[in-house]
């Protein structure tokens, strides 16, 4: 085996990045197709290669890319090192406080107006919030106790709501809560003790227990309120009854004053309205309204110019004076049938529909004008069951300083009376959930809770 060693020269090869590549033609080269075999190659007389051409291009646009580089960085660096005055005068202009006259156009503008009313209703829901113990579980009998061991108030007072424009000096006539918002609830308001010429004879606000010193809604009417109710299936409609006989509609949808009023006329109230009911369903409901005259109406919610029918009460004896109504109250799932509390101390069960409309049962127990009267919550869930349990329960109120119990489908005189009370009793409810608990307020500002099982 015969082994030949042959000695290659080194030689350069030039190497091209992908910013030189172009396509080249073989016309352009001299001999050979390959980049390496036309770099090896002599250019032209007085011509460079194509190659070489590129290369020098590239280079170029490479450096001046670095050239562009440089002069951005130095001119932020130059920024950067310049006197910060136009930011000093920037920031001063900022804080460059509106004069009065800037000021009070802006907040005359109805758009900043309602954005600035809504955001600071917001925030002082936040804030009130904030006072409330969310977590608490009020069915929960360990929560009533104190850190001694004895049993804790099971009611105690948390906070009063009044605000001046609107209910300081003025009487509450009538409250609800809110069927909808259990945060929300209404308050009917008289006239003020001594009124300016700007104030409403008559208000209703909505307050918001979150806020004890603004009102979430105030309504305003042309005389004073005596009652008023929410609407039972529509949020933003509220009902009430004026010292004048007049019905009022607002909607918190429009402003302050009321969007319907019933006219004053024959047909229906011109006495002072003191009571009012809400009926039937939701595609079928009606406003039912009494006055002190002994007069009752009801009204078709879409149409307040006229009452849909009158209800004049009478008393059959002559020796007893005409009805006048202080209060009255339906049964659950009742359209038809009401009970009403007069001025003289009688409660009367009323028919509105039928043959024979008006009185149709007397009960006689109080000894002075019946001031609220409310009807057992809880009968309409004793469906099937045995008759004792489905007798209905009465309760009411009077200024003679008690408190009746009545089973109005078989007696006429009350079945047990509460005398524990040394002042005028204005009103009285069944508690929404326990069926033997209600409550009651009196003229000395007490709040009082009974239960039937224990007291």
């Amino acid at each position: 085996i015969a082994v030949t060693s042959v000695a290659v020269e080194a030689t350069s090869v030039e190497i091209y990045d992908r910013s030189c590549q172009t396509d080249v033609k073989g016309e352009d080269l001299e001999a050979g197709s390959t980049p390496n075999a036309a770099a090896s190659l002599p250019a032209k007389k007085g011509q460079q290669s194509v190659l070489h051409k590129m290369a020098d291009r590239a280079r170029n646009r490479v450096g001046s890319g670095f050239a562009g580089a440089e002069k951005e960085t130095s001119r932020a660096q130059r920024a950067a090192a310049a006197p910060a005055e136009g930011e000093e005068a920037e920031e001063v202009e900022q804080q460059k406080e509106l004069t009065p006259d800037e000021r009070k156009k802006v907040e005359s503008q109805p758009d900043f107006s309602a954005f600035f009313e809504r955001a600071t209703l917001v925030v002082e829901r936040a804030l009130g919030a904030q006072s409330w113990d969310v977590t608490l579980d009020f069915k929960n009998d360990s929560e009533t106790q104190n850190e001694d061991g004895g049993s804790a108030d099971i009611m105690k007072y948390v906070d009063e709501y009044v605000e001046d424009k609107w209910s300081r000096g003025r009487a509450i006539t009538a409250m609800q809560f809110s069927p909808h918002k259990k945060e929300m609830f209404i308050a009917a308001y008289h006239q003020k003790v001594n009124p300016e010429l700007a104030d409403p004879d008559g208000c209703m606000l909505v307050w918001n227990l979150t806020m004890k010193s603004r009102p979430e809604l105030a309504f305003t009417a042309p005389s004073a309120v005596l009652t008023a109710r929410a609407h039972r299936f529509d949020p933003a409609l509220f009902y009430g009854g004026t010292y004048s006989g007049g019905i009022v509609l607002w909607d918190a949808r429009h402003k302050a004053g009321p969007v319907l009023r019933t006219p004053l006329s024959n047909k229906g109230h011109l006495h002072p309205v003191t009571a009012m009911a809400q009926v039937g369903t939701q595609n079928a409901t009606n406003l039912v309204t009494a006055s002190n005259d002994g007069r009752i109406c009801v009204w078709s919610l879409a149409m307040l110019n006229q009452p849909q029918e009158t209800v004049d009460l009478k008393n059959e004896s002559k020796t007893r004076k005409e009805p006048s109504i202080m209060s009255l109250d339906f049964p659950d799932n009742e359209t038809n049938m009401l009970y009403v509390g007069g001025e003289d101390g009688s409660m009367w069960q009323v028919q509105l529909h039928g043959s024979k409309t008006g009185i149709t049962e007397q009960y006689d127990g109080h000894d002075g004008p019946i001031t609220g009267i409310d009807m057992h919550p809880h009968l309409s869930d004793t469906s099937g069951a045995s008759d004792a349990a489905t007798i209905e329960l009465a309760l009411s109120s009077s200024f003679d300083w008690c408190v009746k119990l009545w089973r109005v489908k078989n007696y006429q005189s009350p079945v047990l009376s509460l005398d524990i009370f040394e002042d005028y009793v204005y009103d009285v409810e069944w508690h929404t959930t326990h069926p033997a608990v209600f409550s009651t307020v009196d003229g000395e500002g007490h709040v009082d809770l009974s239960n039937l099982n224990k007291n």
